[in-house]
């Protein structure tokens, strides 16, 4: 075991991957040898949350508070800059192997009671590599509580082509809404990506562009397909996730760039944008693809 905890291989046709137990995170994913995730060392702890689940909550709680069913709830602060709860309860939890193959692996954790969030919810987290496609990644949870409880997730991948300065990548996404952001990075309005000099539904090149933005798919059925682009590999990222949040990753030298698919905005818990109500037995899975063509 090392500081991300155990190390999983996996391989299929022209991919390989490999997770780690400490927040079921994605260490790297490559194509024909090249990275199209940031990669870490799972000797190391990575930083910005690199390829780590984000549950019950991504993204952040104002002030760590919020009311459900009427009562008043604490989180731990875990974002001294903004005042916040950070990313969830699972980020940094050592998950179980509970299956395994060459090609896939099956981790399972709990979101154990807290005095912020006194539910239980076992989560559940599948990685398949798939020759052709490249990894899918399903991350399922089911309330065993006895009572309801509020949900978010999302993970936070990092695309890469190959590691070069996203300045000089081009990016096309689809959304064409997003929010902007309060002093404390929580959503404030809902506006067209074109007035933040955001649209990128015609692909273009990313530049000097700074990101750390919510985007919302117009229908929350239908697969978004974001591509990160250089002269010799197109990465994408596909998902039916209502909300992507996209970051250019200022603190890993902008050589990727972050693409979290999420079921909820920031500071869901109190704004409702997307919150899950998970009933008792209920379950939520939010599922994705990163994968890579080479030019």
């Amino acid at each position: 075991m090392h500081l991300s905890g155990k190390t999983i291989n996996l391989m299929a046709g022209d991919y390989t991957a490999t997770i780690v137990t400490v927040g079921g995170a994605i260490a790297g994913v490559k194509y024909r040898g090249h990275d199209i995730t940031m990669p870490f060392n799972p000797e190391s702890v990575p930083v910005a949350h690199q390829g780590k689940i984000l549950a019950p909550w991504p993204n952040r709680i104002t002030d760590g508070k919020y009311i459900f069913a009427g009562h008043n709830y604490q989180l731990g602060l875990t974002d001294v800059k903004t005042m916040s709860a950070s990313h969830g309860l699972v980020a940094w939890k050592e998950w179980t192997i509970t299956k395994m193959r060459g090609y896939s692996v099956e981790l399972e954790t709990y979101v154990t009671p807290t005095e912020g969030y006194p539910f239980l919810i076992k989560m559940t987290a599948r990685y398949e590599l798939i020759a052709g496609m490249g990894l899918k990644v399903d991350i399922t949870a089911v309330n065993t509580g006895t009572t309801a409880a509020p949900y978010g997730v999302g993970m936070h991948p990092y695309l890469s082509c190959d590691g070069e300065v996203i300045d000089n990548c081009e990016l096309k996404c689809p959304l064409t809404q997003v929010y902007t952001l309060t002093d404390r990075m929580v959503p404030d309005e809902l506006v067209p990506a074109e007035k933040l000099g955001f649209d990128f539904s015609t692909q273009r090149k990313i530049g000097s562009t700074k990101i750390d933005h919510c985007f919302v798919s117009p229908d929350k059925t239908h697969i978004n397909t974001i591509m990160l682009e250089n002269q010799h590999l197109q990465v994408y990222l596909k998902s039916n996730a209502p909300y992507i949040q996209l970051f250019t990753a200022e603190k890993l030298g902008r050589r990727c760039l972050a693409v979290e698919p999420m079921s909820c905005t920031a500071n869901a818990f109190n704004n409702g944008n997307g919150l899950i109500i998970l009933e008792e037995q209920q379950y939520y899975t939010l599922s994705f693809v990163i994968g890579a063509l080479e030019k």
